[in-house]
């Protein structure tokens, strides 16, 4: 118990700091230290346990990719490529709010870190017309980017989770994709609950709209390439977003739309740029001091030696970590091999295994640590508890979902 108290009481500190419009790198960076100091590592052990974390090929990786798409992102943004997708977009998809979903939810069958600062451009563009604010955009952006997640193949946790369970990926996909129902559903029904657009005077003719849909096809030239090379040719995704950066800055170009050194100046003096660089940093630290500390592994040894309810444990243990860690797969590593020891777990794994699964990822999205919620608000300029807050709704119906499959895989499933 006094783990969980110490956890949430950095948090707390974290959260203070960004309400108080701190840096959010900086914050998370004081979370991590204010985590060492809590769990007793020395300021040696802190200092190395930084070092390594900040030397880690996956945190090179996880800040060049952030680094990588916020360049693409502005590119895009800069030379007027995103507002043009948008309007192709809102020319053949009459539905506004249809829309706006859709842009976020196309990033999203991308498992980049930080991907939804990938999409907030787009969100931004698509909702210019409508009378919302900041915190809602936020929202819609950080909903829909994540309703593959459950059912996906590509994503870590549900790679991990189906090895596992010792059953193909996709199954598991069919089993959960459930879920990207329930979230698809919750968010127009909540998420998009208060946003209003003005019927259209004039629609546009169906031929407008087919070229519409033409040009919406040639921009969306980026994303095809990237989906092209990183999920069909297996090219990795940092060279993935660099062909699409480079492709992006070459259609520019011969449109005349940006010029090279303006553009790069732009970009590498921005401190907007800086900001997500140290927040890429921060992210990392926080995370990873979570584990190296022993906090996760203290929180995992209370909730399993309390004696509560299977079905307690199951939901609460991953939410719990989802929300202090803030990536999926850090719960799924953590707490689905505790889950698999206990008795009736293991008796009928996947049943309770998804409802793991659905409980964690909640925690995950409504987490003040996990890096495409904090982006977007930073990006939006929204308010993180407050987007927080009206996110809870929508989480709680995709939990219950996930409490629906759980009786019913419990009963049917052989396994």
């Amino acid at each position: 118990m006094f783990a969980l108290i110490r956890v949430f009481g950095v948090f707390a500190v974290v959260v203070f700091m960004i309400r108080k419009k701190m840096p959010l790198g900086i914050s998370l960076i004081t979370g991590a230290l204010l985590v060492a100091f809590l769990f007793g590592m020395g300021p040696f052990a802190t200092g190395m346990a930084v070092l390594d974390i900040c030397s880690q090929p996956a945190t090179g990786e996880f800040v060049l990719l952030v680094a990588m798409v916020l360049a693409l992102s502005m590119v895009l943004e800069k030379s007027g490529q995103i507002d043009r997708l948008t309007e192709s977009l809102r020319s053949f998809v009459t539905n506004r709010k249809l829309a706006a979903a859709i842009l976020p939810s196309i990033v999203g069958f991308l498992p980049m870190p930080g991907g939804a600062l990938f999409s907030a451009p787009m969100v931004k563009a698509a909702t210019g017309d409508m009378v919302i604010d900041a915190h809602k955009r936020s929202e819609i952006n950080h909903w829909f980017r994540h309703v593959w997640e459950y059912s996906w193949p590509l994503y870590p946790g549900v790679i991990f989770t189906a090895g596992l369970l010792d059953i193909e990926i996709k199954e598991l996909l069919a089993m959960q994709f459930p879920l990207t129902i329930a979230a698809i559903a919750a968010g127009f029904l909540f998420v998009m609950r208060g946003v209003r657009i003005a019927p259209d005077p004039s629609p546009p003719s169906a031929v407008a709209r087919h070229k519409a849909a033409g040009r919406f096809l040639f921009d969306m030239a980026p994303f095809a390439l990237i989906i092209a090379l990183y999920l069909a040719a297996g090219v990795p995704l940092l060279w993935s977003l660099l062909a699409a950066l480079v492709l992006t800055i070459v259609i520019n170009r011969l449109r005349r739309k940006l010029g090279l050194l303006p553009l790069a100046r732009g970009i590498l003096t921005s401190t907007h740029y800086f900001n997500f660089i140290i927040m890429a940093y921060g992210v990392k630290l926080f995370g990873d001091m979570l584990g190296a500390s022993g906090a996760i592994g203290q929180m995992s040894d209370f909730f399993s030696a309390s004696g509560l309810p299977t079905l307690l444990i199951v939901t609460v243990l991953p939410f719990v970590i989802g929300f202090v860690a803030g990536i999926t797969i850090v719960y799924c590593t953590a707490t689905f091999p505790l889950l698999l020891a206990l008795p009736a777990v293991s008796a009928n794994p996947v049943a309770y295994i998804i409802l793991a699964f659905a409980s964690g990822f909640m925690g995950t999205m409504l987490s003040p640590i996990h890096a495409c919620l904090v982006l977007t608000c930073q990006y939006f300029d929204g308010g993180l508890g407050r987007v927080m807050l009206r996110l809870a709704i929508p989480a709680a119906c995709v939990l219950g979902v996930g409490f629906a499959l759980w009786a019913l895989y419990l009963r049917w499933l052989p396994f």
